[in-house]
């Protein structure tokens, strides 16, 4: 049976370099940049079919404002308080009071992004005085794509990579960025390795100390297939995770809640928030099982699980006023 273990990640996370500058256009920013720009577009169709309560002209204004407040802001202060601060602590902070700021370096938590986006959302309606359950909805049906192209751009980073799978499955590869977990003992054989298969400037560039030489062994082994393979030989198969989100959080609930919007022309405002908050709920609890956990678990739980629960019960505040609507508009 034909295996992806033999495959072992080597995709550049930097599309273009900037020359002379340490500036680059990387894949984890684009696909940002892609998810805004799309969500706007279809926002703005459903907007010109009546079916978002935010007017065209106004739209550009409300969607910049869910976009830098909101997701970037709210994710990534999502991941300092979730992952980052419970990691390394507030002596973390002390050694390093930047790195909040570094947002181009990567770290962004989806659920932070969600709760800023509820928040910023909840603003906007307040000073506009709007509905905020049919804000939510329009957003609701648009954040799976920007989910989507979140999670492919951390597939091509090599990051959150999957648990341990066996070799033999149709879908196991190996995410050099690994090494980084490895014994120290299993580190130390992985570049005894590694050298004596390099030359002689590569040789050098392994001996060099701490995240620098993180950085070499991905840039070697994305560059040569003889350090990849020698790597690979300590690298563990795994689930390529990331997809399985990309697809189960991104696009299976865009299409689903979009068919929905386009057929239910009259439904009840919030419950196209609610349906979100349940499957993306359910979908990251699922994947999780097969995502290598990023922080400790509690009780044999993720903290991606228990973060879900927490989504899936913001969706019932909005799932009880659309009943409610819906049952004095007499469709119940």
């Amino acid at each position: 049976m034909y295996t992806l273990a033999s495959y072992i990640h080597h995709l550049d996370p930097i599309l273009v370099e900037i020359p002379g500058t340490p500036l680059a256009l990387r894949w984890y920013g684009l696909a940002y940049v892609a998810g805004f720009v799309l969500g706007y577009l279809v926002l703005q169709w459903l907007s010109r079919k009546n079916l978002y309560c935010v007017s065209t002209e106004k739209l550009g204004d409300f969607v910049t404002a869910v976009c830098l407040f909101g997701v970037l802001a709210g994710g990534r202060l999502g991941e300092f308080f979730f992952y980052w601060l419970p990691e390394r602590g507030w002596q973390g902070v002390v050694q390093d009071p930047t790195w909040v700021f570094r947002v181009w370096e990567g770290g962004m938590a989806s659920h932070g992004g969600i709760l800023g986006v509820l928040l910023v959302t909840l603003w906007y309606a307040w000073k506009h005085k709007l509905s905020y359950p049919a804000l939510m909805d329009g957003l609701a049906i648009v954040s799976p794509i920007g989910l989507f192209f979140g999670r492919v751009a951390n597939f091509i980073n090599g990051e959150l990579y999957g648990r341990i799978v066996d070799a033999a499955s149709p879908l196991a590869m190996k995410f050099p960025q690994e090494f980084y977990t490895l014994s120290p003992q299993k580190q130390l054989e992985a570049l005894a390795a590694l050298r004596h298969t390099a030359g002689v400037d590569t040789l050098n560039q392994l001996s060099l100390p701490g995240e620098m030489l993180h950085d070499t062994i991905q840039r070697v082994c994305r560059e040569n297939e003889a350090m990849r393979e020698t790597l690979g030989q300590f690298l563990s198969p795994r689930y390529p995770s990331q997809l399985f989100e990309a697809m189960g959080e991104g696009l299976l609930i865009f299409i689903v809640l979009l068919v929905l919007r386009l057929y239910w022309k009259k439904a009840p405002a919030g419950i196209f928030a609610a349906l979100f908050a349940f499957m993306y709920a359910a979908a990251r609890i699922v994947c999780e099982c097969f995502k290598e956990p990023d922080a400790a678990l509690w009780q044999g739980i993720t903290r991606g699980q228990y973060l879900s629960c927490i989504i899936a019960a913001l969706g019932i505040f909005f799932l009880i006023p659309a009943i409610r609507q819906w049952r004095n508009s007499g469709k119940i």
